[in-house]
């Protein structure tokens, strides 16, 4: 980027964010770094209406930060993360032997079912590969959710990877069937860890956050580095001038400073109602 377009553009950001009066944005314009926040966000499925996951949006790309069962989730593993495969309401019908296609190498296979004992034997597989198995009882609302929590996930043990719930079961004269109506899973087998000093695209990470309350949840703080390296804005400074809307910028980081002037009510139109 032009290093005066990038300091036009960061100079705009302020000078609109400070007469709107929009204090605590995401983007510090001030040391060009931004701030991602974890959020809860809602399980798809209506049995888990009440529940919640971590979420981090890096810049467009969501992840999910590393959970354990019992944590808060007020509380992730915030630079450990992984990509959503599934979250699903989707209602799947499947007989012994059959599996769902979840995605990234992930399947769910049914391999018993049990009309007597109210029961069906699920089995999670990577690859084709063993990865868990239960056996999931319907007797109560509680026991038809099946969560699979795995240790050694970047180092953290009691993982939440995913969670399947079994709606009922069916018998006919020569099959029986099993209804899943939910089904949650992360890519726990290609998560990443973010250390302070890693790159993320064009930014890099420089501040894990703590989080507080339900309001204030963790984060990770970047710094956009194409810009920091094309400019500093401790470098400049803009001086308004009695002409309306007239900013003289001066480049100090030059061996003889630059200066510039903008226009931005001539760039910028605005009508009042």
């Amino acid at each position: 980027m032009n290093k005066y377009a990038a300091v036009s553009l960061v100079a705009l950001v302020v000078l609109i964010a400070g007469a709107a009066g929009t204090a605590g944005a995401a983007y510090n314009a001030s040391n060009g770094t931004t701030t991602c926040n974890v959020v809860g966000t809602n399980y798809k499925c209506n049995s888990w209406s009440n529940e919640q996951y971590p979420v981090i949006d890096l810049f467009g790309e969501e992840r999910v930060p590393l959970f354990s069962e019992d944590d808060d989730i007020r509380d992730p593993h915030v630079n450990k993360l992984a990509s959503l495969v599934i979250n699903s309401n989707e209602t799947n019908a499947l007989k012994p032997g059959e599996n769902v296609d979840l995605g990234n190498g992930y399947a769910l296979e049914v391999r018993e079912i049990d009309i007597d004992g109210e029961n069906v034997w699920l089995e999670l597989t990577r690859g084709g590969q063993h990865v868990a198995n239960k056996t999931v009882s319907i007797d109560t609302d509680e026991n038809q959710t099946w969560t699979v929590a795995l240790d050694n996930v970047r180092g953290e043990n009691n993982v939440v990877v995913m969670k399947v719930h079994v709606k009922q079961l069916f018998v006919g004269t020569e099959i029986s069937i099993v209804q899943i109506d939910g089904i949650w899973l992360i890519d726990y087998a290609n998560s990443r860890t973010l250390n302070i000093g890693d790159k993320f695209g064009e930014f890099t990470l420089e501040q894990t956050l703590s989080g507080v309350d339900e309001s204030n949840l963790r984060g990770l703080v970047f710094k956009n580095v194409s810009v920091a390296d094309d400019v500093s804005v401790a470098d400049f400074s803009a001086s308004p001038y009695p002409e309306k809307g007239l900013v003289k910028f001066t480049d100090k980081s030059t061996v003889s400073p630059a200066s510039w002037y903008w226009n931005f009510w001539r760039s910028i139109t605005m009508k009042n109602k």
